[in-house]
């Protein structure tokens, strides 16, 4: 029975190491620091929740995001994660971004450690859950959501990445012209 146990967990473990980023390389770790346990990631320090918040969106707090939680309408939590990363939902992102785009908000740049977006993160299943979100949607925030990553991280990979990531994009669109033809 031993053997049994061991082997799942290996199984699982090694599932994690397996997932691909948006770029269709290895998952890197959104976690910076050994010591920090709360960026809703998994003991790894990896957005690869499929389940429950399913938080895959890995995003760098610091002086100009650190108010990213009470600008989405959630509880103040972002201003004690200064300089340190943090796992959240393509909802929270999206609506950040839409506020962005309405000028309701100051904007921002550059907050994605993209290369630890897993490759899920852009699948129908993932984001035919975030259109609506937390009672504050705006129309087309997911459309503004995926069109704010997909700039900010066709900065951040190589070409052989980059071509893997339009082409996710533009899978989706296919997939759903109701979100992003509206």
């Amino acid at each position: 029975m031993n053997t049994r146990k061991y082997k799942k967990k290996k199984n699982k473990k090694s599932r994690k190491y397996k997932m691909k980023n948006i770029y269709g390389k290895r998952l890197q770790p959104c976690k910076l620091y050994s010591n920090d346990n709360n960026g809703s990631w998994d003991p790894e320090g990896y957005c690869s929740e499929l389940g429950g918040g399913v938080h895959q969106i890995c995003f760098k707090v610091d002086k100009s995001t650190k108010n990213f939680s009470k600008d989405t309408y959630q509880s103040n939590w972002s201003d004690q994660r200064l300089n340190n990363n943090h796992c959240m939902c393509l909802g929270a992102w999206s609506l950040y971004k839409a506020r962005q785009n309405n000028n309701e908000i100051s904007n921002t740049s550059n907050e994605l450690k993209c290369d630890a977006i897993p490759e899920v993160a852009l699948s129908s299943n993932y984001i035919s859950k975030w259109n609506r979100w937390n009672g504050h949607e705006l129309p087309n925030q997911i459309v503004n959501g995926i069109n704010s990553l997909l700039s900010q991280c066709s900065n951040q990979s190589d070409n052989e990445g980059n071509k893997y990531l339009l082409n996710k994009v533009n899978k989706l669109k296919k997939l759903h012209p109701e979100i992003f033809n509206n």
